[in-house]
């Protein structure tokens, strides 16, 4: 931390370009103005800190980039709209698919943690899922599921006041819309609107 610091002090009393080359991503989520994200050689995404984590262009940046949950699932054009299911089961009508991508596939969806809404309730709905353990961090608590697929999970919620939801309960799982991303199949692009990729041609 203090390293990072230092060099956020240095880049701005000298005032000049720099380019950081690092592994790690909380490094380049500090210090990036911009960042650029490679794997084997090519470039994936080009964007600012935020671009990158809200809407990432492809599956490995998602997962890179940030802790995200990884789910199956399918688009489907029900009424001319599309609404994704997760094989898990739940749906959930999406309103910034792009107009292209407006049809009848198999996709991945990428939740982050924080994106889940997690309900305890005998009423909820949602995703199905089980707890099977859970850490108090303060602020926030992590909690470990799974769902009748199969599919590990990991949610963070803010800590609440009365207590944990103990291992074994039944939960349901909303999410965050606006925040999700959906993908093709193959992972390859991310089928939402609002991507920017600076080395997008």
């Amino acid at each position: 931390n203090q390293m990072r610091a230092e060099i956020i002090k240095l880049r701005q009393r000298i005032d000049t370009t720099f380019i950081y080359v690092t592994h790690d991503q909380t490094e380049a989520m500090t210090l990036g103005d911009r960042i650029v994200i490679m794997k084997d050689g090519f470039i994936q995404q080009v964007g600012t800190p935020k671009d990158i984590y809200q809407r990432p262009a492809n599956l490995f940046v998602a997962t890179f980039i940030g802790r995200s949950n990884v789910l199956d699932g399918e688009l489907r054009m029900e009424n001319g709209k599309p609404v994704l299911h997760f094989h898990a089961g739940a749906s959930i009508t999406l309103d910034n698919v792009r107009a292209e991508e407006c049809k009848n596939q198999p996709v991945k969806i990428s939740v982050r943690p924080e994106e889940f809404i997690l309900d305890a309730s005998t009423d909820a709905t949602g995703l199905k899922a089980t707890v099977d353990s859970s850490v108090f961090l303060g602020l926030n608590t992590h909690y470990f599921a799974h769902t009748d697929d199969g599919d590990k999970i990991e949610i963070i919620q803010e800590s609440q006041i009365d207590s944990i939801i103990p291992d074994g309960t039944v939960v349901r799982l909303g999410v965050k819309t606006e925040k999700i991303n959906v993908f093709d199949a193959e992972g390859k692009q991310n089928l939402l609107e609002g991507v920017r990729n600076d080395n997008a041609v």
